[in-house]
């Protein structure tokens, strides 16, 4: 019954990439299901299209999930993610902030930029980021003013630990 499930839902996500080929992008597709398995959102890369390289299938379908996603953060629902690649390091952290519990994807991105199992492991990671450079904290003035900002935040009633205590008090309809 799951692999039916998962098979239905994989084959919508690669409808997503066969659109995405045929707009001459990078074909990845991705849907996300809640927990009694309605679509709530659809993506496809569109980095190409839209000349954004964040344009990725699974952050799209993130983003078109709207405030339904909310309802993970606040209510602890479950949402699967079928994606038709490994996600890369990008869409993954969207997966991790997002909460997604379950991921399924069709493809292994062992020579790409999939990361989703390769987080796991930075290692993997080490060429790239020898690439990089890193400056970490180097102005004290301009971090005490974003340690301010994050203390603000901590307060602000669109923090997910505020939306939280207003859910369960009842205060507020799960979105």
């Amino acid at each position: 019954m799951q692999m039916d499930r998962d098979r239905f839902f994989l084959e919508l996500a690669l409808e997503e990439a066969e659109k995405a080929l045929q707009e001459n992008t990078y074909p990845v597709g991705a849907v996300i299901v809640d927990e009694d398995f309605n679509v709530i959102g659809k993506g496809r890369n569109r980095v190409h299209t839209s000349q954004d390289i964040t344009a990725h299938a699974e952050i799209e379908a993130i983003r078109n999930a709207g405030s339904t996603m909310f309802d993970a953060k606040i209510n602890n629902k479950k949402f699967t993610l079928y994606s038709t690649l490994e996600p890369c390091p990008m869409c993954t952290g969207g997966i991790l902030f997002a909460k997604i519990q379950r991921v399924v994807w069709l493809l292994n991105d062992d020579q790409g930029f999939g990361g989703y199992k390769k987080i796991k492991d930075s290692s993997v990671f080490l060429e790239k980021f020898k690439r990089v450079e890193i400056l970490e904290e180097p102005l004290e003035d301009l971090k005490k003013r974003q340690l301010d900002l994050m203390t603000k935040w901590a307060k602000n009633p669109n923090n997910v630990v505020s939306l939280r205590k207003k859910a369960q008090v009842g205060s507020i309809n799960p979105i």
